[in-house]
């Protein structure tokens, strides 16, 4: 480790975070085991990242739920800067009210894992959702990955409490199991968070266009959504934001800019934007941006796999390759199978955007192999299946 790291690891403020953090954690602890002496409610609980997004693959089971289930209670858990949905009752994070809810709800749906104190009760039913398709490797296949005794202890147990985990596709049921140690029933549907994506219409997308201030039809939307690293955090031990991209960028004529920042580092982002591009990090589902852009700008994201679902062309932008490769490590030859150009630099960014119907054409081939490949599911109806499944057979 170099010295700037360390002086990054220990620095005060990162250590007088992380023991607030710790004494928080021990005080909820206590809470929530009082809340496991109570019966279990009629009620689904829903988080996604922490309560920071009110979104993903739980919203759109929380939708079809309203209609097949009604007589259930939904809740959502929500964060400082997110609300929950019509038809459902919100508890913040870490509140006496999320505690309430998370020992008594009678399903548990997640798409990352809940707090360390976390004990399924007998009689709960816990539905993973998880957050994407892997290019990079996961939990226990992180090469080199120096995980402590406790969070592997941690990893184990949540997997334990798991009753059924989705898969996107066949790639992932393969590798699942032994990224996280899970030994139970996983149900492989497609991804509930991309049935829109096969449903939507143009009115829907304009709409969506229009929301976030992008009123012109004929203007050429770039999403540029990258993911976190590992290696980059915050004098606070925060996850830092990346960017790789000039914020001052001029993009071709007919051209428009929109950035989504990983759930990650939403501690460490600045919101705003610049008038040459618009932040949307905040936007409450990212799905629906995937339909507003008309081309990507990623790196390493799970969004790769998600937008391909589109059909629509993509572009990697990748300065660190070669240190993110071997630092966290991917599960398939990157190159190789990529659905559009791998780049290192903004310039290259720039004519790729001036070529994109070249782009289109000569990536055709190695676009359908990877929709043939991770997309074979993603048909529209990926949240009736799950619903079918967990909330319907015999629960």
């Amino acid at each position: 480790m170099s010295s700037l790291s360390l002086l990054k690891k220990f620095a005060p403020m990162r250590i007088v975070g992380a023991a607030k953090r710790r004494a928080a954690i021990k005080v909820r602890a206590l809470q929530y085991q009082l809340d496991r002496n109570r019966s279990l409610a009629n009620a689904v609980l829903f988080e996604s990242f922490q309560g920071k997004v009110i979104g993903d693959s739980p919203y759109d089971i929380f939708v079809g739920l309203r209609d097949a289930r009604p007589e259930l209670e939904f809740i959502w858990v929500t964060a400082p800067a997110t609300s929950a949905p019509a038809g459902s009752r919100a508890v913040p994070f870490g509140s006496r009210a999320y505690l309430q809810a998370l020992a008594t709800s009678k399903y548990l749906v997640n798409n990352s894992n809940f707090p360390p104190y976390f004990r399924k009760a007998a009689g709960q039913v816990y539905l993973q959702t998880w957050h994407g398709t892997p290019l990079k490797r996961l939990g226990r296949d992180i090469l080199n990955n120096n995980l402590t005794k406790s969070y592997l202890d941690t990893m184990d147990r949540e997997a334990k409490a798991w009753d059924y985990l989705i898969s996107p596709n066949a790639f992932c049921t393969e590798i699942f199991p032994s990224s996280f140690g899970y030994a139970g029933e996983i149900i492989e549907t497609g991804y509930p968070r991309n049935d829109k994506l096969s449903t939507a219409g143009s009115a829907e997308r304009q709409a969506i266009r229009q929301s976030i201030g992008v009123n012109d039809p004929s203007v050429i939307l770039v999403m540029y959504a990258p993911t976190w690293r590992d290696y980059s955090r915050t004098s606070t031990g925060n996850w830092q934001s990346v960017f790789y991209l000039d914020e001052n960028l001029e993009l071709p004529e007919g051209f428009k800019l929109i950035y989504r920042g990983h759930t990650n580092t939403h501690e460490a982002h600045k919101d705003g934007s610049s008038k040459n591009f618009i932040d949307v990090t905040r936007y409450p589902n990212i799905t629906d941006l995937y339909l507003a852009a008309d081309v990507l700008i990623t790196d390493y994201s799970s969004v790769m796999f998600d937008f391909s679902v589109t059909g629509k062309p993509m572009i990697f932008l990748t300065p660190d390759l070669e240190r993110y490769r071997a630092e966290r490590g991917f599960y398939f030859n990157f190159e190789a199978e990529a659905p559009g150009p791998i780049l290192g630099t903004q310039d290259e960014v720039l004519a790729a955007l001036q070529s994109l119907d070249e782009i289109s054409r000569n990536y055709q081939a190695k676009y359908r192999k990877w929709q043939l490949k991770f997309d074979s599911h993603e048909d529209g109806k990926a949240a009736s299946r799950v619903i079918a499944k967990v909330f319907t057979e015999g629960n």
